[in-house]
């Protein structure tokens, strides 16, 4: 540990941009959203589709690994919980999760987080039920900053909601 934020961000996590890498020889290495449309509802969806690189015989994908500090909503309620289920017109099954990250990472509402793992044994913390355990992505729902005491941008705060 070099620094006190590295005690802080004690997690890892992945981020997958929107936006296509601008060098024709990079193209797709990040990867793109598709839009498609649900043949019952008739939804547009859009779906992220990472991008992949060879090297060799063997695809790898490309993503950004960012420090952070992630802890799911537990308390103050029925109301917010970290897992929202409800009946309705329409049925709803919502996961937010809370996540801190240094203040020099920016993320906006285009990204998407992923991958949320602890730093030591790269543990999956999140894991989807319906995709066989792959992990979870989640859509930035909001990002604030914060500040010290000095009114100096230390971290972000960042309200993730399950894709």
């Amino acid at each position: 540990m070099l620094c006190l934020t590295g005690a802080r961000f004690t997690m890892n996590a992945e981020v997958l941009r929107q936006e296509l890498l601008t060098s024709d020889e990079d193209s797709g290495a990040v990867g793109e959203w598709t839009r498609t449309q649900d043949p019952i509802t008739g939804a547009i969806l859009r779906d992220w589709k990472p991008g992949t690189k060879q090297s060799g015989s063997t695809p790898a994908t490309e993503l950004r690994t960012i420090p952070c500090l992630a802890r799911g909503i537990v308390d103050g309620g029925i109301r917010v919980a970290g897992t929202t289920e409800r009946f309705g017109d329409t049925y709803e099954n919502i996961d937010f999760v809370k996540m801190w990250v240094p203040a020099h990472i920016k993320l906006t509402k285009r990204d998407r987080i992923t991958n949320i793992r602890n730093k030591r044994g790269g543990q999956v913390m999140w894991k989807d039920e319906e995709s066989d355990g792959g992990a979870t992505v989640f859509n930035v729902n909001a990002v604030t900053p914060l500040f010290d005491a000095f009114n100096r941008h230390t971290e972000d705060f960042i309200l993730l909601e399950k894709a």
